[in-house]
């Protein structure tokens, strides 16, 4: 191992000297996290162009799909899917109400019907 203390020069006094080593330290740390903020801002960069070119290229898109909203994000068509199911339960839903009221209603001219027979006899 090389002895610092040896050496004249002011950098290997300055490196034998404790504040000297968290200097260079400080300094190494310093370049890495910018080494890397460097790194991550051209991948984000990267990134960001390649979305940029595929919403161009959706937007210079000329042909029309047959179904709609076939080329929106995933998100957009589950919430898609999510609401033609709510439809059909709720389409569902109203139908059968609809039944029970048309057989209430039956009954009732029924019942009207028996009323009115029970009132001519008398």
């Amino acid at each position: 191992m090389f002895d610092f203390a040896s050496f004249d020069t002011p950098v290997a006094t300055a490196l034998v000297d404790r504040n000297g080593l968290w200097m260079l330290a400080g300094f190494l740390l310093l370049g890495w996290v910018m080494a890397r903020m460097t790194v991550q801002r051209r991948r984000r960069q990267i990134r960001q162009r390649g979305e940029e070119r595929e919403i161009q290229r959706r937007l210079d898109k000329t042909s029309s799909t047959a179904l709609p909203l076939s080329d929106a994000p995933v998100e957009v068509q589950r919430w898609q899917v999510a609401m033609f199911d709510l439809q059909r339960e709720l389409k569902g839903e109203l139908d059968s109400r609809i039944a029970v009221t048309q057989s209430l209603m039956r009954q009732l001219d029924q019942r009207i019907a028996v009323l009115q027979e029970m009132n001519k006899e008398r």
